[in-house]
């Protein structure tokens, strides 16, 4: 690829691509019609050699050039915004990065305007990372739904931007048994007062080897912070440095992960969590047979100060 690096803007923008240029596959830049120094980002990202165009205006073009297992890495321009409905954006071609560049209100933003809008998910090995993702309307039911084969998917840096008005019904709903393994949540990050946005993750089948690090999730509904699972088994399952506030009042159920199953195993270790519950708060419920252990719980009278609060929680 060729960088024109004649104005500043020029240079600093050539040394981010430069960073982000994969060892193996090709590189890709998404920027729609409003992004700014778009002409420059244009000049920098010329077709290459074999002619073909790598500056794109939507995600899923972008996705649409990529090759499977390839290492194919796209870069999310500054400030770029996209409305999503309930076909426009498929993560399926497998092993695909898709990376947003900037920081605050200057993350790419995804809009749902519609309670049935969603990103598919359709395509294993894949990894989205600094993207902000906004409800636009009332109860959107999932924003990212995995269909199929999203196996070894990894969400990082993805914030959920939801209000008192407009709000997500799930983030992420993690479909049939298994298609789900090895997916990996880090430093997502979920704040709302409404009581109708759930936790991150929602299923109703079993899935191996889920990884949760360092998220920040505090909402109203009365249901666990991380990941609903119904009556599923969770095998591997490794749950760290994360903190949660709920609005439930019965933490029996569990504050991080609420199943019903019996057979689980994994840990839970050095998460911090409140609850609008007075007792019996648990991170996990002791049935799961799921190792969990310096975990901090507060209740709904405990508040923090210099001393340290909460109970700190071992599954016995």
């Amino acid at each position: 690829m060729n960088f024109n690096i004649n104005s500043g803007y020029g240079a600093a923008l050539a040394h981010a691509l430069h960073a982000q240029v994969p060892l193996s596959g090709k590189l890709f830049v998404v920027g729609d019609s409003g992004t700014k120094n778009l002409d420059v980002i244009k000049d920098i990202f010329v077709p290459d050699a074999e002619g073909e165009v790598r500056f794109f205006a939507t995600i899923e073009a972008a996705i649409g050039a990529c090759t499977a297992n390839a290492g194919d890495v796209i870069l999310v321009a500054p400030g770029h915004t996209e409305a999503v409905t309930n076909t426009s954006l498929n993560v399926d071609v497998a092993g695909v990065k898709i990376i947003g560049l900037g920081t605050g209100s200057l993350k790419p933003t995804l809009t749902f305007g519609a309670t049935d809008s969603t990103i598919n998910v359709t395509a294993a090995n894949c990894r989205l990372q600094n993207l902000r993702v906004q409800a636009g309307i009332d109860n959107v039911v999932t924003a990212f739904l995995h269909v199929t084969a999203a196996q070894n998917t990894e969400y990082v840096d993805i914030e959920f931007y939801a209000t008192s008005t407009f709000n997500f019904i799930n983030c992420y709903t993690l479909g049939a048994a298994n298609i789900s393994d090895g997916c990996r949540w880090e430093r997502n990050y979920l704040r709302t007062a409404d009581v109708g946005q759930l936790g991150l993750c929602v299923t109703a089948a079993a899935h191996n080897d889920l990884k949760f690090y360092d998220n920040y999730v505090v909402h109203a509904a009365t249901t666990a912070g991380l990941l609903t699972g119904g009556a599923a088994e969770f095998l591997g399952l490794d749950v760290r440095g994360n903190f949660v506030q709920t609005g439930q009042i019965d933490g029996s159920v569990g504050v991080l992960v609420i199943t019903t199953g019996t057979a689980s195993s994994g840990r839970i270790t050095d998460n911090d969590m409140k609850t609008a519950d007075i007792a019996a708060n648990v991170a996990i419920p002791i049935a799961s047979k799921v190792y969990a252990a310096r975990n901090y719980i507060a209740g709904a009278n405990e508040v923090g100060t210099v001393v340290g609060v909460g109970t700190l929680f071992d599954n016995a």
